[in-house]
């Protein structure tokens, strides 16, 4: 194996596909500079103070109220799940699936979630959990965030 290895035409071989990379690399690295250096000479509109998702105040409350429910009904029911789970597993009785605590996670409830594990210390040692509920938190509150400043949420106050 090792003669063949050495050969001239292995070592052909590799050479053009190192030459092969290295021009991609150079071109995709020309591609970037030059797209940034484009993106700098872009003009910026002027951001707008308020985004609305509907003129009528009323309707942005109505929906704003809707949307902290959502989430506040997962969250709450994702830790009350987790802190059952926690009780039926010092008890050794019939558990909750964990394809019902993912469920929960992922429709909304990923803080409530992460607060259960932290505080009832419950599946912390699954990597699968942690991962998800670290992950899973900062997306829920980026698009809540993000959602809160589409509704224009600051001119309730």
């Amino acid at each position: 194996m090792n003669g063949f290895e050495n050969s001239t035409a292995v070592l052909e071989f590799k050479a053009s596909l190192r030459e092969l990379f290295e021009a991609i690399l150079a071109t995709a690295a020309k591609t970037v500079r030059a797209f940034y250096e484009w993106l700098k000479t872009v003009p910026l509109p002027a951001p707008p103070t308020v985004l609305r998702l509907f003129s009528n105040n009323r309707a942005n409350l109505i929906l704003f109220l809707a949307l902290v429910a959502y989430f506040l009904y997962f969250n709450i029911k994702a830790y009350v799940l987790f802190a059952e789970d926690k009780h039926y597993a010092i008890r050794n009785t019939e558990r909750i699936p964990e394809r019902v605590l993912f469920k929960y996670m992922w429709a909304g409830g990923a803080v409530g979630a992460a607060m259960a594990m932290i505080i009832k210390r419950h599946k912390t040692q699954h990597t699968n959990f942690v991962i998800s509920a670290v992950v899973l938190v900062a997306v829920q509150l980026l698009l809540f965030s993000f959602a809160l400043g589409f509704m224009g949420f600051w001119t309730f106050f």
